[in-house]
Order: structure tokens, then sequence, then C-alpha cells
């Protein structure tokens, strides 16, 4: 019985560690109905399978993007607004 009991702590703990995030990886954002989102790829923002150009910002990490940071395309002006200055 008391094995039983050790062995669920156990699993249930591993469980919540490998739930948390990595140090470093960024967490998704909810997304509002407006937008498009998607996180930077290289100089460009990636949105579903697609890269797209950044019309607003910059997704370099020297400009203050960086790979993995959220960005989006806005339905109503399709441009396209990226983190970085």
């Amino acid at each position: 019985m008391r094995f039983i009991t050790m062995t669920l702590a156990l699993l249930a703990s591993s469980l919540l560690v490998a739930a948390a995030p990595a140090e470093g990886e960024k967490v998704k954002r909810d997304c509002p109905d407006n937008w498009n989102c998607g996180e930077c790829n290289g100089t460009s923002c990636k949105i579903g399978i697609s890269n797209f150009a950044c019309t607003n910002g910059k997704c370099t990490a020297q400009s203050g993007g960086g790979d993995g940071a959220a960005c989006h395309q806005d339905a109503e002006d399709n441009r396209v607004y990226c983190p970085g200055n």
C-alpha cells in the first residue's frame, strides 16, 4: 500500500516538472481575434507555416526581438508588427 502511494506521488511530481516551461523559453500569449499571432523567426514573423516581413519593428535580437519573441499581423490593415525597434 505504501509503495502505491509513493509511486503515485512520484508520478504526480514528475508531471508538474514536465509541464513547467524551460528557463528562457517564451511563454505563449493569448491572441486577440483581430490579430494573426506568430513568433519571430530570424528577421521575419512566422505565422502558421509562413514567414512575413516585418512592416513595423524588427525581429532581430539586436533590435530587441529575437527568435521566439511574439509578433503579429493585424487583420484590419494587414501590417506585420514585430517587437524590436
